[in-house]
């Protein structure tokens, strides 16, 4: 099983969760946004100046990293080179052009520093080091810490419309991969402050050229974009509840005044993409969401032979649908052939479709028996105000829930004679899911990695965890229907 980078022994990761986020204070960030994807790397402070760590603001882009003689270091990536020393405040950066190599000093803004076998440049090098090696234009919003590689720009205008029932709709040029946002589970729908709602963007490279507007003094009164600490966040205020609705396009975000209770909800404006509001899907039928880890170039574990952790836990996870619906239990799964699907995506889809419970699956060694993990947070605390969920703890509100039913599944299991464990993990996605949400990891009989694809333990597996299911399903959704 790999939970993310290869090498993280599982009980390191607990550790580290269990010292880690210990600070009110918010870690400085530096997000990067690419055409294909965006990340996020801390930026440290050294001697009152900012700084980030090398490798972890290139390697995501396919960068190559080396320690050469003494202190010298040398980048490779898109066909260019860099050589830094530790020490020293310069890089020369060599690029081809066919047969044609070009070399230029570039002045990085201070000194590189290493630490722990760790290359460090500072903030105000990444403008020079992207462009040069990347080649390309690049955009640094340093107050806010925010790059954006090519144009990588996602523009967001707003179009406002007065009446009886105002909206605010905001356009997108692309589709969002994300918005930071929960649900109200009683309702199905999204709602937020009395008289502010705050959007936050954290891995779209959404910019906006108005920062403040003015709406009047109705229920929506002015909208305000931000950047701050490698994301951008859309403030509306206004002096009533507001009701989020986001197209299926996802390029698309409608803000208006919650109807009255005796009316339904109405699009606000038949002629714009169709939508519908976050929450209002699939709320009439409990489902569980199967996740079978990995797919497509991820391969997870290395099992021996042909075997690859990918495809055991899709058939694995065929068999737990299987075996919950023989229950009465309907399922559906995150992925049902051979793709990669990114763990936040994962996360967003059991989210996004208001899973009862969400289950994760994975397979690898060391070990026997079955693992059962329940999520772990540093701080459970729920947040104090509005009804907004950080991302990094959604699961907040299901902890409880999670631990019960990873309890009740692993009471199952060993009804079957097999030895299982339980474990709290601080893993993703099971902290980004919001409904209950439990991983199951299989691992090999008597070191025999052959019994991880057996039909018959596999039924077992599915079996005894569908059965967890069935018994706890009353208690975290609804009445339940079928055979127990």
């Amino acid at each position: 099983m790999r939970w993310s980078k290869p090498g993280f022994a599982l009980t390191l990761a607990a550790l580290w969760c269990a010292m880690a986020f210990t600070g009110a204070v918010p870690e400085k960030q530096l997000t990067v946004y690419t055409a294909q994807s965006s990340y996020s790397l801390p930026v440290l402070e050294r001697s009152g100046k900012a700084y980030v760590a090398v490798t972890e603001l290139l390697t995501p882009l396919g960068a190559a990293i080396a320690h050469g003689k003494g202190k010298e270091w040398k980048i490779e990536l898109n066909k260019a080179e860099a050589n830094l020393t530790e020490g020293k405040d310069k890089a020369i950066i060599r690029t081809k052009d066919k047969a044609l190599i070009r070399s230029q000093q570039v002045d990085l803004g201070g000194n590189v520093l290493v630490e722990g076998g760790r290359l460090l440049a500072p903030l105000d090098s990444a403008l020079p080091l992207l462009s040069r090696l990347l080649n390309t234009a690049v955009d640094f919003h340093q107050p806010s810490r925010r790059i954006f590689v090519g144009q990588s720009f996602n523009h967001v205008n707003a179009e406002f419309r007065n009446g009886d029932r105002p909206s605010l709709k905001l356009n997108f040029t692309q589709p969002l991969r994300r918005l930071d946002t929960s649900h109200d589970e009683e309702r199905g729908a999204l709602f937020t402050h009395t008289n502010k709602t705050t959007l936050t963007f954290h891995k779209d490279p959404v910019v906006s050229d108005a920062n403040k507007q003015e709406f009047g003094s109705g229920a929506i009164q002015s909208m305000a974009f931000t950047e701050e600490n490698g994301a951008a966040s859309i403030t509306v205020t206004g002096n009533a509840r507001l009701h989020v609705i986001r197209s299926e396009d996802g390029k698309t975000i409608t803000l208006q005044p919650e109807a009255p209770a005796a009316a339904a909800v109405q699009a606000p404006d038949a002629q714009s993409t169709p939508a519908i509001a976050e929450g209002a899907r699939h709320t009439a039928e409990f489902f569980v969401m199967i996740d079978p880890s990995h797919g497509g170039g991820d391969k997870g574990a290395s099992l021996g032979g042909k075997q690859m952790e990918k495809d055991i836990t899709l058939r694995l996870a065929r068999e737990l649908r299987k075996e919950l619906e023989e229950r009465g239990i309907a399922a559906r799964l995150v992925r049902d052939s051979d793709i990669d699907i990114g763990l936040e995506r994962r996360a967003e889809i059991a989210n996004e479709q208001h899973a009862g419970i969400y289950v994760a699956l994975h397979a690898g060694r060391p070990g026997k028996g079955v693992r059962v993990y329940a999520p772990m947070l540093a701080d459970p605390a729920q947040p104090s105000t509005g009804r907004f969920l950080p991302w990094e703890s959604a699961q907040s509100g299901a902890l409880s829930r999670s631990r019960t039913v990873a309890q009740t599944v692993a009471g199952e299991l060993r009804k079957t004679g097999m030895t299982v464990s339980i474990l709290g993990m601080p893993v993703r996605p099971l902290n980004n899911v919001v409904p209950p949400a439990i991983a199951v990891e299989l691992a090999p009989e008597a070191g025999d990695t052959q019994s991880l694809d057996s039909q018959k333990r596999q039924n077992t597996v599915a079996s005894a965890i569908a059965s967890g299911i069935a018994q706890i399903r009353g208690q975290v959704g609804g009445q339940m229907g079928g055979r127990p």
